[in-house]
C-alpha cells in the first residue's frame, strides 16, 4: 500500500492546508471537485458531459489506487475542504516499473495558493523513499504556464511535445508538453 504521513503546510493565505493520502469517504468530495474544475473546460483532457462515474465506482478507484504498492493518490484540504488532488500511477510492465506517472488537478478558488506546491512536494518525498520509483513524467497542456512553471521550480524538464495534442474547439489546437525528473540518477 502506498501510504504518506498526513502533511501540513501553510497556504499563501496562511491558512493550514493538509495533504494526506485520499480514502472512500472522500469519494463524493473528490467527484463535486473534479466536476468544478471540468466545468473550466480548459487544462484538461475530460470534458464535462464525459465524467460520469458513480460515486461506488470512484470508491472502487480510491481502493485500487490506494492498494496498490506504486500508485498514489493523494488530497489537499484547507478546514476540512478538499481542495486539490494528485495522482500517480508507475509504469505496469517491468521494464517501465520504474517510472510513473501524475496528475494533479486544484480547485480554480485555492490556485496560487501553494496547494500544487505541497501536493508536488508529498510526491517527490514518497517517491525518493520509494525503492521502485526512478523517474516521475507528467504531461501538460502547453496553454497552462503557471503549472508549466511549477514543474520547472521541482527540476521538471520537457523532454518533448506533441503538437496539436489537444483540441479545444472547432479550429483551437494546443500542444502537450512532456515533462520529467529524473529521481535517482
Amino acid at each position: 500500500m502506498a501510504r504518506i504521513k498526513a502533511q501540513s503546510f501553510a497556504s499563501k493565505l496562511n491558512l493550514e492546508l493538509v495533504v494526506r493520502n485520499a480514502n472512500a469517504k472522500d469519494s463524493e468530495a473528490l467527484l463535486a471537485m473534479m466536476d468544478s474544475v471540468l466545468e473550466e473546460q480548459v487544462f484538461s483532457l475530460t470534458e464535462p458531459k464525459e465524467m460520469n462515474l458513480s460515486l461506488e465506482q470512484e470508491m472502487a478507484w480510491i481502493e485500487s489506487m490506494n492498494n496498490h504498492p506504486s500508485h498514489l493518490l493523494l488530497v489537499a484540504e484547507i478546514e476540512s475542504k478538499l481542495i486539490g488532488m494528485l495522482d500517480f500511477t508507475s509504469g505496469h510492465r517491468k521494464r517501465i516499473a520504474h517510472t510513473g506517472e501524475f496528475g494533479m488537478s486544484v480547485a480554480i478558488k485555492y490556485r496560487d495558493q501553494g496547494v500544487g506546491y505541497a501536493l508536488l512536494e508529498a510526491l517527490l518525498l514518497w517517491a525518493n523513499s520509494h525503492s521502485t520509483i526512478e523517474k516521475i513524467s507528467l504531461k501538460v497542456h502547453a496553454n497552462n504556464p503557471r503549472a508549466i512553471h511549477l514543474y520547472e521550480k521541482f527540476g521538471f524538464k520537457e523532454e518533448g511535445r506533441l503538437k496539436n495534442d489537444l483540441k479545444y474547439g472547432e479550429r483551437d489546437y494546443v500542444d502537450t508538453v512532456v515533462m520529467a525528473k529524473s529521481l535517482k540518477s
